[in-house]
């Protein structure tokens, strides 16, 4: 029997969800047996900077974090500017297909040192300085790319269920990418379901819209994609 042991890391603007979507994969994973260690790292604003949570999983003890990423989920670009090359050969990429047009002048949040390392990479492979850059870069280096229209999710799930309000709810986007994720590594969607209910235990009427975005965006995983 293989060993498990890998890293996920999602990443978005700091207030958008970061934690709590960390937060459902950990205890996901806890509650299948494996050992969970994460790293968070965020700026000291409220809203606004970028922010990432690397959860680290093993079925062996873990002493400590590693660098190397096996899977990233990301609803914003500047995750994937600051992450993509932390991503290992054979490791993966969700992210919202919205996103692959977006350059790096638009990302204002991208200090001035850290833009100028990138555009020297991107140019230095001859590549766009967009998001489509960066992957192109990873996918050349092995990484598979998952992309997905976070707002078409939110469209058809807004149909499925006769409540049009779910169209506008982007703060849903960390549940999106979270349940990806889940669905793509195979881990049990009723664990997924019942973790969802544990947090939001005294909210019940959020509890059952992330389950129900939960459940879409997993089977849209194992659905779509082929296994991870």
């Amino acid at each position: 029997m293989s060993s498990v042991d890998f890293t996920w890391l999602i990443g978005g603007p700091q207030g958008s969800g970061v934690e709590s979507g960390a937060n459902i994969f950990s205890r996901v994973c806890a509650e299948m047996g494996y050992q969970v260690f994460g790293k968070r790292e965020f700026y000291s604003n409220i809203k606004g900077e970028h922010s990432y949570f690397a959860v680290r999983i093993s079925d062996q003890k873990i002493h400590s974090n590693v660098n190397d990423v096996t899977l990233m989920a990301s609803f914003d670009a500047e995750t994937i500017f600051r992450h993509y090359d932390e991503v290992i050969s054979g490791g993966g990429i969700i992210y919202d297909s919205a996103l692959e047009d977006v350059t790096t002048d638009k990302v204002h949040t991208l200090d001035a040192p850290f833009r100028e390392r990138l555009h020297k990479e991107l140019e230095f492979k001859n590549k766009p300085f967009s998001i489509a850059g960066v992957l192109e870069i990873a996918k050349e280096k092995g990484v598979k790319l998952f992309p997905v229209s976070f707002k078409a999710i939110l469209e058809a799930l807004a149909e499925e269920t006769q409540n049009p309000r779910l169209k506008g709810l982007v703060r849903m986007f960390n549940v999106i990418g979270v349940s990806l994720s889940l669905g793509l590594v195979k881990m049990p969607p009723d664990s997924l379901q019942k973790t969802i209910g544990t947090i939001f235990s005294k909210k019940q009427e959020i509890a059952k819209i992330n389950q129900q975005t939960a459940n879409y965006s997993y089977n849209y995983a194992t659905a779509k994609f082929d296994e991870f």
